[in-house]
This record gives C-alpha cells, sequence and structure tokens, in this order.
C-alpha cells in the first residue's frame, strides 16, 4: 500500500482565529456549488480532489467533563455562599435563602453537572480547556485517517489531493499524495490553505472554498494533464464528516 506524503499544512498560530465557527458552515446550495467546482476542476487533470468539512476532528470528552466539573462547582459555591436558615424558618425567609443540607447539596450538585456537561457538548466552550497542541493534533490525526478512507491514496498515478476543514479547531488541513506533492512543494498548499482562511474571514466560504479548489485544479493540470483513458476515480461531492457521538 502506498503511503501519502505526512506533510500536512493547516493555518498558522495567528490565522487560529480566523474564522468564525459555525455549526452550519455550508448550505445544501453551497455543498452542490463547491462540487460542481470540484468537477470543472478535475476536466483538466487526471488528478483526483477531495472536500471534507466536519464539525469537529474529535469529540474532546475528557474538556466537556472539566467544564462539567467546573459548572458543578460554581453552583456548590453559590450554594453554599447563601444565607442558612432553619427548616422552620418563615416562607419569607426562605425566599431570601435556603437551608443548608448533605441531601440538597448533592442533588445542586448532580442536577449541575449533568447540565453543564450538556451545555459544553452542545457550545464551543470546552475550547476552554483544551491546548492549541491538542487541537493541532486532533486535526492532523482526522486528517490523514480521512485522506485514505476517502481513498486518496489509492489514485492511479499518485496525484489525489485532500482539503480538508474542520470547523471547531477553526483549521484547514491540505494533505498532497506523494506524487503530486513532491511537484509542488509546501508553498502551494499553504496558498490553497490560505484562499479558504480569505473566504472565512470574509464572511464567504463558500467562495473561498471553490477558489481552493480552482488553485489545486490548476496545479494537477499542469502536471497531471487530463489523459485519453481518464476515469473519475472519486466521486464529486463534498465529504460531510459530521462528528457521531461515539467518537473519542
Amino acid at each position: 500500500m502506498r503511503k501519502a506524503c505526512p506533510k500536512i499544512h493547516h493555518e498558522d498560530a495567528k490565522n487560529h482565529e480566523a474564522f468564525p465557527m459555525k455549526r452550519k458552515l455550508l448550505s445544501e446550495e453551497d455543498k452542490t456549488a463547491v462540487a460542481q467546482a470540484i468537477k470543472k476542476a478535475e476536466t483538466v487533470t487526471s488528478g483526483e480532489i477531495v472536500f471534507a468539512l466536519t464539525d469537529a476532528s474529535a469529540m474532546y470528552r475528557h474538556a466537556i467533563f472539566q467544564g462539567a466539573l467546573l459548572g458543578m462547582a460554581a453552583a456548590t459555591a453559590i450554594y453554599r455562599a447563601l444565607p442558612n436558615v432553619p427548616y422552620y424558618a418563615t416562607i419569607q425567609a426562605l425566599a431570601l435563602s435556603i437551608a443548608h443540607s448533605i441531601p440538597i447539596l448533592l442533588s445542586l450538585q448532580l442536577v449541575s453537572l449533568a447540565v453543564s456537561y450538556a451545555l459544553f457538548s452542545y457550545f464551543p466552550w470546552k475550547r476552554w480547556f483544551i491546548s492549541a497542541r491538542e487541537l493541532e493534533a486532533r486535526v492532523r490525526e482526522a486528517a490523514l485517517l480521512e485522506f485514505y478512507a476517502s481513498g486518496l491514496y489509492r489514485t492511479r498515478e499518485e496525484n489525489g489531493v485532500l482539503i480538508y476543514l474542520s470547523v471547531f479547531e477553526r483549521r484547514v488541513v491540505v494533505l498532497g499524495d506523494r506524487g503530486i506533492h513532491e511537484k509542488m512543494g509546501s508553498p502551494h498548499w499553504d496558498e490553497v490553505r490560505d484562499l479558504i482562511i480569505q473566504g472565512m474571514r470574509e464572511g464567504r466560504p463558500r467562495e473561498g472554498i471553490c477558489a481552493a479548489v480552482e488553485a489545486c485544479g490548476k496545479a494537477l493540470a499542469q502536471h497531471f494533464p487530463r489523459r485519453a483513458d481518464d476515469v473519475n476515480e472519486l466521486p464529486d461531492r463534498v465529504l460531510d464528516r459530521t462528528l457521531k457521538p461515539d467518537a473519542s
């Protein structure tokens, strides 16, 4: 089995906040436009271009749990800070305070832990507990897995290119197989990546992605023009890799 070139390109640290994080980055119309751009780019080359989009490259359950613990600790601190009154206190007093007891405290902690876990699972707040190094490593790993899962490593001339966009991590990865990478090198992939980042910054993700696909097509056509016996080895569509709940 051939191996893809291990060189992966992603946005630099200064670009980590380059584009806003949206749960639904592309509409169905946008995906159709990207698919058409891929099809058009491949009409002049024997190379293959794959664009994969994911909401996140990992679930980051440890970060979610850390956030849940923080929420539980905050709820506990607020409870303990409330004035303590006996159970037989008047209703008016109870309106301003609450009786302290172990059963109430345990119930509060359990509820606050569950609520906080749900909130940190849905909202992007878990980023607070994830280092940039871990985000980068997760995206690198996911991009490599996608390269093989999508079949890019099986292209006849080793000229497949993966454009991988992970929304939660705010990272773009461009990964070329050995044949095309040896001819293009790192600078070109950086340019492709930057086209997407620019589109994100300007609030035009579809245009940025289509421009990146076009740039890949031109580079592939230069070194791998379309052959008379060329066949489309991979489908021309956006690969929607929405993260499954059971992901790590």
